[in-house]
């Protein structure tokens, strides 16, 4: 009874933080707050966080209670698809794309919900100002004068492609398939960034007068793709740069060979990383996006999402006139997106720990629109329900 009852609380978290997005669309003003100490708001930096939604208020409003917790929690679900501002058709795996009514509507959707979130924390909208004073903030804002565009780039997120556009832009080659990928590392230091800029007014020029975009993906899948291209298959770099650390921390009786190469991080042993370490120290590969991207100070014009990426990209490259001399390949179906390795991963994960990764991500959820997975739902409701097998 009380792994029931616990199991109960860590899913009316996972649904509490959701709130914000259904506040979005929703026409009630306002929703009362917790008193309950919001821990991973620490491990964020926030501050003012009487305003923010806290972990199980959006289900305790509805006076949960263990023995009836299923139908309280697909109620929910019907509660987001019926506040949603727009029906969304269900993609494979686990996205629910826009429908395809108009590119321009999109983008005014997701900026709108951007809007709202920054309302809610504005500890993060510091000025132009400010920003262009900080240059790590803007190591990842690539430029081009002739065009006058910003993209932010994020990684996991078809970063490779765009960094390689705007290797096109600068001349280097004709096309994006031309890159040479064995001169990567040395490829990527020649790209103009607004972080490696000296001049703090020419930045905030460049910010406020260039067409601005970015392209984000759903933060669970984002996770998986980061930790099966850089620890699951062998990458000796990461191995001796996060690998070897995160053994030393998360596993048991380590062998001396597991902590001098750091070979062979388990997918929760990642995850128990990203979840206790604070986010701003996280490799960029997986640190959350909202963190990149700095979203309520730069104004975005285009806000792409990967899983709409072939649609997305086609309007940007028209919008920015890029596409008179790039074309970026549709991209392609990333594996860590498809149902079976996206379960095959998270289904061995216990209910804390998906939750924990949750509140990683939060912010990134509500910054960018995106609703909790339905396989990550689904499996914390199997556990509420105690028909998940004990581990």
């Amino acid at each position: 009874m009380a792994r029931r009852i616990k199991n109960v609380v860590i899913v009316c978290s996972l649904l509490g933080g959701m709130s914000l997005f259904f506040q979005f669309a929703s026409k009630e003003k306002g929703m009362s707050t917790s008193n309950l100490k919001d821990i991973n708001n620490q491990r964020h930096h926030i501050r003012g966080n009487e305003d923010l939604p806290q972990s199980g208020d959006y289900l305790t409003q509805r006076e949960v209670k263990t023995n009836n917790v299923t139908s309280k929690i697909d109620s929910a679900a019907e509660d987001f698809k019926r506040q949603s501002t727009k029906e969304t058709a269900e993609a494979p795996a686990i996205y629910h794309s826009p429908k395809q009514d108009g590119w321009d509507l999109e983008q005014e959707r997701r900026k709108a919900i951007l809007s709202k979130t920054c309302q809610q924390h504005p500890e993060w909208n510091y000025s132009l100002d400010t920003l262009s004073h900080q240059p790590d903030k803007l190591r990842h804002f690539l430029y081009n004068d002739e065009y006058k565009v910003i993209y932010c780039s994020i990684c996991k997120v078809a970063s490779t492609a765009w960094k390689s556009a705007f290797l096109v832009l600068m001349g280097r080659y004709k096309k994006v398939e031309d890159v040479n990928f064995d001169q990567w590392s040395k490829l990527l230091p020649i790209l103009p960034s607004l972080g490696k800029m000296k001049n703090p007014e020419e930045i905030k020029r460049k910010l406020q007068t260039y067409k601005k975009f970015v392209f984000v993906r759903e933060p669970f899948s984002r996770a998986l793709s980061g930790y099966r291209n850089k620890l699951y298959k062998r990458n000796r770099y990461f191995e001796q740069l996060v690998g070897r650390k995160i053994i030393e921390l998360f596993r048991k009786n380590a062998t001396k060979m597991d902590l001098k190469t750091g070979i062979g991080v388990t997918f929760k042993e990642f995850l128990q990383h990203l979840t206790q370490t604070q986010p701003h120290e996280l490799n960029p590969h997986w640190k959350p996006m909202y963190l990149i991207t700095n979203p309520c100070a730069v104004q975005y014009d285009y806000i792409g999402h990967l899983e709409t990426g072939a649609w997305d990209i086609e309007n940007i490259l028209n919008k920015t006139g890029l596409g008179k001399v790039v074309n970026i390949p549709k991209p392609k179906s990333s594996l860590s997106n498809s149902d079976d390795i996206f379960s095959r991963f998270y289904g061995d994960i216990d209910a804390e720990l998906i939750n924990a990764t949750y509140e990683t991500f939060r912010y990134d959820f509500q910054s960018f629109g995106y609703p909790v997975p339905q396989l990550i739902k689904d499996k914390l409701r199997s556990q509420a329900n105690g028909t998940e097998g004990h581990r």
